[in-house]
């Protein structure tokens, strides 16, 4: 790792391109795992994340990738999560590496099991043929479970009274 204030003014890249021309990055940049197996596929312009960025597991399987519009002030783009399989487990929009819009989640079958809105905060829930099972706020839900915390702690209450 190169300390940010011992920065060369060049930097290549094992094929030879030049990925740091004073301080600024551009360009491809790989990292890899001790085995010699690619961890991360990075491309950046003007030390702004670019284009296709690839994220792999140990065994070679693609984990993540995200691809960055670059025509935005902001690091936008849209994100896919995989599982070891190769499935798609989630998607949905980063902007600045934080979770916007709306996410959508699958199961190991690849079918849409659930979404969730971060600027609502709606979870919605879907059966295996994509029908809306239930929908829910976050904020309502976050209320139900205290409902739920607060029956268990009194009935465990009444429980050790009936015991007395």
């Amino acid at each position: 790792m190169l300390a940010v204030g011992k920065l060369p003014k060049n930097l290549f890249n094992s094929d030879k391109i030049n990925i740091l021309k004073r301080g600024i990055l551009n360009g491809p940049i790989n990292v890899y795992y001790p085995n010699g197996k690619i961890k991360i596929k990075q491309f950046f312009i003007n030390n702004r994340r670019a284009g296709i960025w690839q994220y792999y597991y140990e065994n070679g399987k693609l984990k993540a990738e995200i691809i960055y519009n670059i025509m935005t002030n902001d690091e936008e783009g849209v994100m896919k999560n995989y599982d070891e399989k190769g499935v798609l487990m989630s998607e949905g929009r980063i902007v600045n590496d934080n979770m916007a819009g709306v996410w959508n989640y699958y199961d190991e079958k690849g079918r849409k099991n659930y979404t969730y809105d971060f600027v609502k905060g709606i979870i919605t829930t879907y059966d295996e043929k994509g029908k809306i099972i239930f929908q829910v706020t976050e904020t309502d839900l976050a209320n139900r479970f205290r409902e739920i915390q607060q029956e268990i702690n009194d009935d465990r209450i009444r429980a050790n009274e009936d015991k007395n």
